[in-house]
């Protein structure tokens, strides 16, 4: 498998053209092969926030979800990003981020019942 690469782009594409390259994007993969993992971010102001990242269950624990947010952080400092943010379910992956430098900020509690919404952030420079 070959290294990821982030491909920067000049401004946030609006919605229609997300969701068009999102199904571009899996429709052509479905047609040459599996998709492994990627990540969606949105750069705005001074900060870049993680929305999404995902990696497939048969590369986990390689650090591939490690290289993929390193790539973001290297990108989001050369747009001048001072923050990284995310949000995460107490069953997703608030430690994942713990390990990479986030630092919890806030927390929704019993959201769902049972759980919680944790909000991270990490100091970039």
């Amino acid at each position: 498998m070959s290294d990821f690469k982030l491909i920067p782009s000049t401004g946030e594409p609006n919605p229609e053209d997300k969701e068009a390259l999102r199904q571009g994007m899996l429709s052509y993969h479905q047609s040459k092969g599996k998709v492994w993992g990627g990540v969606i971010v949105a750069f705005e102001w001074n900060g870049v926030e993680i929305q999404s990242i995902w990696v497939d269950q048969s590369l986990r624990g390689q650090d591939w979800g490690t290289k993929l947010m390193e790539q973001v952080e290297a990108e989001a400092i050369k747009r001048g990003c001072k923050i990284a943010y995310t949000n995460t379910f107490t069953w997703q992956a608030p430690e994942f981020y713990k390990k990479l430098g986030y630092v919890q900020y806030g927390e929704l509690v019993d959201h769902p019942v049972g759980n919680s919404l944790i909000y991270l952030r990490k100091d970039l420079v």
